[in-house]
């Protein structure tokens, strides 16, 4: 069969006018197998870019004939239709509502249910002058500072060029986030202006950290990219073989990051040198959590992974039945964690050993907070659930109208959290009961972050609030 010659100015005028696969393969007489063919070499020669063939691809979309079922949000390909990645785990139906209208305006006023009392513990420390994902190095997303428990407001809210996932850093010099439109952006604490934004080369679903003058995130373009705080002037970024999902880890001036190319790395902090990287069975969204001397992550392999932070050299893994893909929780000499085996799973800090399980009803995708006397976690079972830590027999539950994807955070008596059906929820820690909660305009999957009695969350709406 002789090969069919295209103009490619043609064809590129065709793809850019939104003409659909089965108009193309009938206008240049090709199969799809060479029209997928055709989409690959321009994509290497640089005449379109992938993200102009993703947004060929809608949810469930079919490339013709072949029957590929592709991901809109990492993009990997399967060939069963699918509600939930089995790539990244992403929740296609979140995807869809974004095109939707939401059928009701966010909440204007929440209620106060009760007043929370002082708190009840001590937060975790983490190093001198850095503002990480989940609170400290140990990730266990406890605040020290006021709750934001009593009747509050919206102090302001900022718009974004898509939805919301990774979980803001907030210092007095701003709120540092960023989107899934590609931009990192910091804002004005107080006012919730723009200050300045910086162009990534893909979405950034990394929670990022800031450490004295820097900030260093990761983006699906398989960059990690530090900054200048005051700018957002380039100081390096380090390429991997994969998108990045993870929130770094800095500390002892290296900086600690995962990959789905399955490595985790360690950079100078300073250079962005290598000093070592590590290689796991699987890809890896999990953020690394630290103490000591010990560097922990989960794996979508199934395991659990402690290294030495000095070398990455393994000193043990644990098995579940299902892959890990949030950070882990620190504390009390434990790992705290979940899995999509729908467990969620205590182990001794030290040995590997598990202390306990306990299953729900669905996959476990948030990761938890630990206070002295509880662990809180959410499921896509739709609940919050607080576990004794010693024993992990429940202590209470609530629950919500979506999937709860958020990890949750503690400041005082009150656990905050969000959920798939819009809203922000903030429970008595000791209880379970409601004290408020506030409706958006989308999902709420980024965790809350909680900085002097001031809340600061993103939903899938594009907006970021900050309420008090």
């Amino acid at each position: 069969m002789s090969k069919v010659k295209i103009d490619a100015r043609e064809i590129l005028q065709d793809i850019r006018d939104g003409m659909k696969d089965s108009a193309l393969m009938e206008k240049y007489r090709l199969s799809a197998r060479g029209l997928q063919s055709l989409f690959s070499k321009l994509v290497e020669a640089d005449l379109i870019k992938q993200s102009d063939l993703d947004a060929r691809m809608t949810a469930y979309e079919k490339t013709v004939k072949l029957m590929v079922f592709k991901c809109p949000a990492c993009g990997m390909p399967q060939f069963s239709e699918f509600d939930e990645c089995p790539q990244c785990g992403i929740i296609v139906s979140k995807y869809q509502k974004l095109k939707q209208k939401p059928s009701e305006a966010p909440d204007t006023l929440v209620y106060e249910r009760r007043k929370p009392e002082s708190s009840l513990v001590e937060a975790e420390k983490t190093v001198a002058g850095e503002v990480t994902y989940r609170g400290n190095l140990q990730r266990t997303g406890h605040y020290i500072g006021d709750a934001v428990g009593q009747h509050n407001e919206l102090k302001w809210k900022f718009k974004t060029g898509g939805w919301l996932a990774a979980s803001p850093a907030v210092t007095n010099d701003g709120v540092f986030f960023g989107g899934v439109d590609s931009y990192f952006y910091v804002l004005d604490p107080d006012k919730g202006f723009e200050k300045w934004k910086f162009k990534a080369g893909s979405s950034i679903y990394s929670s990022c950290s800031v450490v004295r003058s820097r900030v260093f995130f990761g983006s699906l373009d398989s960059n990690l990219y530090a900054l200048e705080v005051e700018t957002g002037g380039l100081v390096f970024k380090s390429g991997t073989g994969g998108p990045i999902y993870s929130s770094p880890a800095v500390a002892q001036g290296c900086v600690y990051f995962t990959s789905l190319d399955g490595k985790l790395r360690a950079l100078d902090m300073e250079t962005g040198a290598p000093k070592w990287e590590f290689k796991a069975g699987g890809p890896i969204y999990s953020s690394p959590s630290l103490v000591d001397a010990w560097i922990y992550f989960g794996c979508m392999d199934n395991n659990l992974y402690a290294l030495k932070v000095s070398s990455g050299e393994e000193v043990w893994k644990f098995q579940t039945g299902g892959p890990l893909n949030t950070a882990v929780a620190i504390a009390h000499g434990s790992i705290y964690f979940g899995s999509m085996d729908s467990n969620c799973y205590a182990v001794d800090a030290s040995t590997g050993e598990r202390n306990w399980a306990f299953r729900t009803a669905g996959k476990v995708t948030s990761s938890p907070a630990v206070t002295d006397d509880a662990v809180f976690f959410g499921s896509a079972d739709c609940c919050l659930h607080a576990l004794d830590p010693k024993s992990g027999s429940e202590l209470w539950r609530f629950e919500t109208g979506g999937p709860i994807y958020s990890s949750p955070s503690v400041a005082g008596n009150c656990v905050y959290f969000g959920s798939g059906d819009h809203r922000l929820y903030a429970l008595d820690i000791r209880t379970g009961q409601p004290l408020w909660k506030f409706k958006t305009g989308g999902s709420v999957f980024c965790s809350p972050v909680i900085v002097n009695g001031q809340i600061y969350f993103g939903s899938d709406d594009g907006h970021l609030y900050a309420m008090l």
